[in-house]
């Protein structure tokens, strides 16, 4: 039997194969080792990213619910937003500085969260006082944060860019045992809406990154909330000066009104009265009347008319506003009532060099219409037409007769109307700038009139203009729906 014997190393073959056998596997558990160890940290680092995200989404969906509620100020929004910002990491204190909207020079404390406080100490109170001066350079700098050192020499720059002056600064102070601050700027569109200023028990060397981590990360998300809470702001106290203005023009409005329908009725009286007087001297009661005199009367009896046409428009915007306005009706023959108007006007074309056109229609249906209003109306049309079409015009009167519907229309060769100003014509009081200046006494309330009339007869108004070639004013009307009920014959 034969035996193995000892190489010359005093090694045994069989331990000596297996030598590179045992080196590689300690390899691999190094390598198994390190991997694990590797995969702990990334694991450990992601986890506290996790963490750290989930910290900060947490606190944007609470400063979304906080800058959605409308019944909370910025004051509020900014306490409210600084303590889950203190909350969330420990800070010692957190502060938001941001812009009034009715003051942009400076950036003024909101709110504030104050996490170090001693047992049985009230809350700080910060003065409103307290703001950051837009003159600091810092704020103007591309920078967007900005690490303050907190000592006896840092007190000027600190007093400087939180307004404080030396005294109160130091009170601040010993209230507030800070070593760093960390300032950071809120932008939204573009410009500075405020600031996060968070203090740290810890001078600057002590701080890691993490420790402003959160603030850095939610800069932009309260930025942009902020801006929106101050245009929401700024949006409520314009409502509420709109509101104010709204209810010193409507007292105005109703001012105005009681003095138009005092006025008119004080008018009405004596102007009856001196058109009866001349209607009298005309027909010859008082004498023989020359044609020269009676030329002059004319004009007279017919500014008369006008006046009182002017008085019945403003006592029926008087009457519109009272809800007195009413619509009675009675048999009219328009051919007839529009050819009376005009022959009123007779004198007016002649002193304006027109052409006045008009063809009565013969056999015109009668219908049921409020006459003295309708009247107004035509000769607020015509007359418009007549003043604001220059000298060699023509002024066009067409009455037509549809199967259907009656028209009426005034075409002229006049001023027109502004396109941009044509959607206010028939509003109260309105006139067009041109029409302004061709008619500085015009009242704006022809047309605003002439429109209540003919819609609350249930008629549609007809109206097409061009500025420098000329305007069409009218009206048309359904023929059955103002159908003079006809009155049988009585059979004897």
């Amino acid at each position: 039997m034969s035996t193995a014997l000892p190489d010359s190393a005093g090694k045994t073959p069989c331990l000596h194969a297996n030598l590179p056998a045992l080196k590689s596997s300690l390899r691999r558990r190094r390598q198994l080792q390190n991997d694990l160890e590797h995969i702990t940290q990334e694991m450990y680092r992601r986890n506290k990213e996790l963490i750290e995200t989930n910290k900060t989404l947490s606190l944007l969906r609470t400063i979304d619910t906080m800058v959605l509620d409308s019944k909370t100020t910025l004051q509020v929004v900014c306490t409210q937003i600084s303590q889950g910002i203190a909350r969330s990491e420990g800070y010692p204190f957190v502060g938001i500085f941001t812009r009034g909207f009715r003051n942009q020079n400076y950036l003024t404390l909101q709110g504030y969260s104050e996490a170090y406080q001693p047992a049985g100490m009230v809350p700080l109170t910060l003065p409103q006082g307290v703001r950051v001066c837009d003159d600091i350079d810092w704020l103007g700098s591309p920078e967007s944060s900005k690490m303050v050192s907190i000592h006896s020499a840092s007190h000027a720059e600190l007093s400087a860019l939180i307004g404080y002056n030396q005294t109160q600064l130091k009170a601040l102070m010993q209230r507030l045992p800070l070593k760093s601050c960390y300032l950071v700027k809120l932008h939204a569109r573009q410009r500075l809406v405020g600031m996060i200023v968070v203090g740290f028990k810890h001078p600057i060397n002590e701080l890691e990154q993490s420790d402003t981590l959160l603030v850095d990360r939610l800069s932009e998300a309260v930025g942009v909330a902020l801006d929106n809470k101050l245009l929401f702001e700024e949006n409520q106290h314009v409502l509420h000066q709109l509101k104010e203005s709204n209810k010193m023009l409507k007292a105005l409005d109703e001012s105005k009104d009681d003095f138009i329908s005092m006025a008119s009725h004080q008018l009405r009286t004596p102007l009856t009265s001196v058109k009866g007087y001349l209607s009298l001297v005309l027909e010859g009661d008082a004498g023989k009347v020359t044609k020269l005199q009676k030329e002059m009367l004319e004009q007279a009896f017919f500014s008369s008319q006008r006046m009182v046409y002017l008085i019945a428009d403003l006592l029926n915007v008087s009457r519109i506003k009272t809800g007195k306005f009413v619509i009675e009706t009675k048999p009219v023959d328009l051919s007839r009532l529009v050819s009376e108007e005009l022959l009123q006007l007779t004198s007016s074309i002649k002193s304006h060099e027109l052409t006045l056109e008009f063809q009565p229609p013969t056999d015109f249906p009668m219908l049921a219409l409020d006459e003295t209003k309708v009247r107004q109306v035509v000769m607020n049309f015509a007359d418009n037409a007549i003043y604001y079409t220059p000298p060699g015009g023509t002024v066009k009167i067409e009455l037509i007769d549809k199967p259907s519907s009656i028209e009426f229309r005034v075409v002229d060769t006049g001023l027109g109307v502004p396109k941009s100003e044509q959607p206010h014509l028939f509003t109260k009081f309105y006139r067009a700038a041109n029409a302004r200046k061709a008619r500085p006494d015009g009242t704006g309330l022809g047309l605003f009139m002439a429109k209540k009339v003919i819609i609350a007869q249930g008629g549609a108004l007809i109206f097409r203009s061009e500025e420098g070639k000329g305007s069409t004013f009218g009206f048309s009307f359904s023929k059955a729906s103002l159908a003079v009920p006809s009155i049988p014959a009585i059979v004897k």
